[in-house]
């Protein structure tokens, strides 16, 4: 298998990945040590050449955590990290929004229950006021004797 074919199919494994917060994909990693096996077998057939040359160019590839290639990276995690916090400010922004909207229809809703039982109170209590008068009334005209004004029943 070429170099190239190899490089593709890692590229595909790693597409097909499962994607992750802040630009991170996991990918199988029997497969793509798989792939890497068959890229270090098809590296001494196909670049030996290439590797002689390399080491004659005075051009030095940066290890790793050097710059250039370490400060895009930073670069790029830090625009992550600013996409990521915009993203969280916008939902918790939008939380809050929620959370406004419900307390203020539940406190409609509990000054709608409250006003309902305020009137079942206001008829019970006018019942119960005109029962007593009643009553009152009729056991004033029954025996006589006028019923005593607050006494209880």
């Amino acid at each position: 298998m070429s170099t190239f074919r190899v490089v593709d199919r890692l590229e595909t494994v790693v597409r097909e990945g499962i994607w992750l917060p802040f630009g991170w994909r996991a990918v199988p990693a029997d497969r793509i040590l798989d792939l890497i096996e068959k890229l270090r077998s098809s590296l001494p057939a196909e670049g030996a050449g290439a590797t002689r040359g390399a080491e004659a160019s005075p051009r030095r590839v940066p290890r790793e955590g050097e710059a250039p290639a370490d400060s895009a990276r930073m670069a790029s995690a830090d625009e992550i990290l600013a996409r990521a916090q915009a993203r969280a400010d916008e939902i918790i922004a939008q939380a809050q929004n929620a959370a406004r909207d419900i307390r203020r229809g539940a406190d409609e809703y509990a000054d709608q229950v409250l006003a309902s039982l305020d009137a079942s109170l206001a008829k019970a209590l006018a019942a119960v006021q005109k029962g007593r008068q009643t009553l009152a009334l009729s056991t004033a005209s029954g025996n006589g004797k006028p019923a005593k004004e607050g006494s209880a029943i």
